[in-house]
């Protein structure tokens, strides 16, 4: 598995959410061999973890890969490197791609593309309706056993609650969750950012947060029909947190994530008409904002997720109206969440929780915990470090994003995927 490592006087992320006192911390034959104090070097590479935070790998819920079809924009191996230096080591890939993954054939060629590479678990997406159309299910019993550990249509809106309820029935039979982009295209229109006063002053077409609301209402109602397991993929107004808050309360299988760019921007970013800033689910109000803050902090919402979205040049150099929707974040995703923390908007114990054990939780994986024979798939960030996000260190083929050549705070340094170095600033 390489050659052995001893991180030395870090300080390690527990699963009660309290960081440890420093200690050292040895990884060999893929796993973790010793924690303990003074640990002897016999020949491993030492590296320094002094003001450092070691946590398990972080898990993304919600990435686009564009592959396969749009290589151009990215790729499974520039997605691995570009999670990687943002900490993660498993991330969750879209289905809407070219083809669509809605048959095994493409759910086996993504995992196995994925192993060949060896950086990073890349876990597909199944789509829940053939060819993504939201008409008829696809088949997805068979991309479960392929490797899909979710079901939904991506960036596509369910616009049947009869074929949501069927899905979440049939996903029900092999315990996986179905992902829903809460939207209502009717409501959105041809809305193109939040409908406010904003919206109004720079004198574009508005999209009303009752479009997700009353999405994430139906739904909620709909998986208790069901008694099946519902994960809003990324929400961004206070109305849903509440939502899905009494639903939680009630035992209702659902469950949330949201993304840094809710955490950290509002509409009034929009004030220069950057393209940028033009995602699939629009930038809310400084209310929401904070409804989602609260929401993350008591638990309402479970994930942290970086809803990447590599666009290439051509699709975001047009008019507003007209520009590709979508940002690229995974590399950025713990600054903007440390930006939080630093703010005292967030508790520390919190952004981490969500990026690490939430996830796992929404897809019912193993939990990770940072202890002796433990798979070493972990992170070792530096929350004080600064960088840049530019030419010499993006690692995706794409540089859609409002942060670009801005110096950022906080970032993953180490990366280890099954013990394997795969990310090291």
């Amino acid at each position: 598995m390489g050659q052995e490592l001893l991180l030395r006087q870090v300080q390690i992320f527990a699963a009660d959410g309290g960081l440890s006192a420093a200690v050292d911390v040895r990884i060999a034959d893929g796993r973790i061999a010793a924690i303990g104090q003074k640990l002897a070097v016999d020949g491993a590479v030492v590296i320094d973890g002094a003001g450092r935070i070691l946590a398990p790998g972080f898990v993304d819920l919600r990435a686009c890969a564009r592959e396969p079809g749009d290589e151009h924009e990215e790729d499974l191996v520039s997605l691995s490197d570009a999670a990687n230096a943002g900490g993660f080591t498993a991330v969750v890939v879209n289905p809407d791609t070219t083809p669509g993954n809605d048959d095994h054939a493409v759910t086996e060629l993504i995992r196995r593309r994925a192993r060949e590479y060896g950086h990073c678990d890349v876990m597909p997406q199944g789509a829940l309706s053939h060819r993504l159309k939201g008409e008829t299910l696809a088949p997805m019993g068979e991309m479960s056993e392929a490797g899909a550990v979710c079901f939904g249509d991506g960036d596509r809106p369910m616009t049947s609650p009869r074929l949501l309820r069927r899905a979440l029935e049939y996903a029900r039979g092999f315990d996986r969750p179905i992902f829903t982009h809460a939207i209502d295209p009717d409501l959105a229109g041809s809305g193109t950012i939040h409908e406010g006063p904003w919206s109004t002053r720079l004198g574009m077409r508005g999209i009303p947060a009752a479009a997700e609301h009353v999405i994430v209402a139906r739904d909620i109602a709909v998986t208790q029909l069901a008694n099946s397991r519902l994960h809003f993929a990324r929400i961004t107004t206070a109305k849903s947190v509440a939502l899905i808050r009494a639903a939680k309360a009630e035992g209702i299988r659902v469950t949330a994530s949201v993304t840094p760019w809710h955490l950290t921007l509002t509409d009034a970013a929009m004030v220069d008409y950057d393209v940028n800033l033009k995602l699939v689910a629009p930038l809310r109000t400084e209310a929401d904002r904070q409804a989602l803050l609260a929401g993350l902090a008591d638990g309402t919402i479970d994930a942290i997720c970086s809803d990447h979205m590599p666009v290439n040049i051509a699709g975001k150099a047009l008019e507003f109206d007209y520009a590709a929707p979508g940002a690229i974040a995974i590399q950025t995703a713990l600054a903007q969440v440390l930006a939080c923390v630093r703010a005292g908007e967030l508790p520390l114990p919190v952004a981490l929780n969500a990026l690490t054990a939430g996830p796992r939780r929404v897809l019912q994986m193993p939990s990770a915990r940072v202890e002796t024979g433990a798979v070493a798939d972990l992170t070792l960030l530096d929350p004080q470090a600064t960088w840049t996000l530019d030419a010499r260190t993006n690692k995706s083929k794409s540089r859609n994003t409002v942060l670009w050549g801005q110096e950022l705070t906080g970032r993953a340094v180490l990366t280890l995927f099954h013990g394997k170095v795969v990310w090291r600033a």
